[in-house]
């Protein structure tokens, strides 16, 4: 009896810990629609260019995966996991993280400032275009 309680209690760990694994924060790259971004700072509307799920520390803050972010599609990113984000990004053939696009994290939104971020509400979202190489952001 006691070596089924060990087996149960070992699977119900294993599950719990497989299953947090799974989840793990979501981060959304959205790159400005408006062309006076780079200037304003301030998306009136944004595409979605890049989604991916990653796992961090709890001690992390939203200033620290922000960071990341920026180095990782600004093609230097800091963290190994990150390569395969910035070649998946730079296979899309799109442009560098700039001024004026926003990065989501879980239900949180910044748009990137000419220094630092700012907490904004969740950008309206350009259904209409698609993001393209790096001469042009739209088809």
């Amino acid at each position: 009896m006691l070596n089924r309680s060990r087996y149960i209690l070992r699977a119900l760990l294993y599950k719990r810990v497989r299953s947090s694994a799974k989840t793990g924060i979501r981060v959304r790259v959205y790159l400005s629609a408006n062309p006076a971004a780079m200037t304003t700072g301030q998306p009136w509307s944004a595409v979605l260019a890049y989604s991916y799920r990653i796992r961090m520390d709890r001690v992390d803050t939203d200033r620290v995966l922000l960071e990341r972010v920026f180095a990782a599609f600004n093609d230097h990113p800091v963290h190994r996991v990150d390569h395969k984000h910035t070649r998946a990004w730079y296979a899309k053939r799109l442009r560098s993280l700039s001024v004026g696009d926003v990065v989501g994290i879980d239900d949180r939104h910044y748009v990137c400032q000419k220094f630092g971020w700012a907490s904004i509400p969740a950008p309206s979202i350009d259904r209409t275009r698609r993001p393209t190489g790096p001469r042009g952001l739209y088809l």
